[in-house]
């Protein structure tokens, strides 16, 4: 194949909705209305209603979604708030920019997500949310944070910004929480062609709270504001483009569950390891995260020499960060996520990826390790 294998490939899904995406945004600009109209407020009913939750409001990105989230639960300067390290720079920073404190736990080795057993050891008096990241479409454990959440009266908001689509004993990650947050990325598993996301609450009380918070606390007067708000809105341009691929959503995570299949099963024997979906888990497949000990850069620069994009995901823990290390205790050691940072490698996927694509990549994976095992054997004893 001579054609550069990218990661994810945005094109194909364009291309694929070319005639629906095109006729969406003519019918906005049509419409002379740009700012919370009709296009959003349907986009945010549907989408509510797929992942099961009475209210969604849509906002300006991922990250505002967990600020607003966090305000409208009441968050006060200096509250903490339980996250993992190993994780997207989003999670913390939006904690931080609604006057909260990340406090960082480890992550479990086998599926790289929240470990609830060291969630009670870090809840002080001080404690107030948790902030559990359903991670490259992995749901956490919910009925174990729920559980801890209601003994210690802490609010939960979901991060849910990779897992649109994913389930837990069959119902849609994002309704376990008391709120859930929704990223719509370019490359999310429903992504939008600019930032956008979505805040999903069945509670009125925080969902009147959201819809004042992202349009500078007006509510009916647009020249009277009720409460110190900002300007996050989700345009009628990306709703569009939204309700184009939602219906589609279930069956895009499908294929990608394909692919990730035959990954398994073209690399079964390998000395590399998927992460695990735990008993009534079921991925939407965001990232195929592989582990491979002690040789994963080999492999990036093996697949890249033949035209193969690999990424990691994620290089380092948050709590290594210069932003981030004013948060941890000197008492505090994240062995699981550092050991992942070393380890952990994201193959090429997404829905329209051609299977005999897949199939080279499983191909090129299985020479590396061949040329491995050879150097290995040839070396004297």
């Amino acid at each position: 194949m001579s054609n550069y294998i990218w990661r994810h490939d945005l094109i194909p899904q364009y291309e694929r909705y070319q005639e629906e995406i095109n006729e969406a945004i003519k019918r906005v600009l049509r419409s002379g209305r740009y700012i919370l109209g009709t296009e959003l407020q349907s986009f945010e009913e549907e989408f509510a209603e797929y992942i099961g939750c009475r209210y969604g409001v849509g906002v300006a990105s991922g990250t505002d979604a967990l600020v607003l989230a966090l305000r409208a639960a009441g968050i006060q300067s200096g509250d903490e708030v339980i996250t993992t390290t190993y994780a997207p720079t989003p999670t913390p920073a939006a904690i931080a920019m609604a006057g909260g404190r990340p406090v960082f736990i480890d992550v479990e080795e086998e599926t790289a997500l929240m470990n609830p057993g060291l969630i009670e050891e870090n809840i002080s008096p001080d404690t107030k949310f948790i902030i559990p990241v359903h991670l490259f479409g992995l749901p956490c454990n919910m009925a174990e944070i729920n559980r801890i959440a209601q003994r210690f009266h802490l609010t939960v908001i979901e991060d849910a910004a990779q897992a649109h689509g994913s389930l837990l004993d069959g119902e849609k990650v994002g309704s376990f929480g008391d709120l859930s947050c929704f990223s719509f990325y370019p490359t999310k598993n429903l992504g939008g062609y600019g930032d956008g996301g979505i805040v999903l609450t069945n509670r009125v009380d925080l969902y009147e709270k959201l819809k004042l918070l992202r349009n500078y606390g007006k509510k009916n007067d647009p020249f009277n504001s009720q409460i110190l708000g900002v300007n996050s809105r989700l345009d009628e341009l990306q709703a569009a483009i939204l309700r184009v691929k939602l219906p589609d959503l279930d069956p895009m995570n499908e294929a990608r569950e394909v692919r990730v299949a035959m990954y398994r099963n073209g690399l079964k024997d390998l000395p590399l390891a998927f992460l695990k979906e735990w008993d009534g888990a079921k991925s939407n497949y965001h990232i195929l995260t592989v582990i491979c000990p002690g040789h994963r850069d080999a492999l990036m620069k093996f697949l890249e020499s033949q035209g193969i994009q690999t990424n990691v995901y994620y290089p380092q823990p948050l709590d290594s960060m210069p932003a981030y290390k004013q948060y941890v205790r000197d008492d505090q050691k994240f062995p699981v996520a550092e050991q992942l940072s070393r380890e952990a490698i994201a193959l090429p996927l997404y829905p329209e990826l051609k299977l005999e694509t897949v199939h080279f990549v499983i191909d090129k994976i299985r020479e590396f390790y061949a040329l491995r095992k050879n150097r290995v054997q040839s070396c004297p004893k």
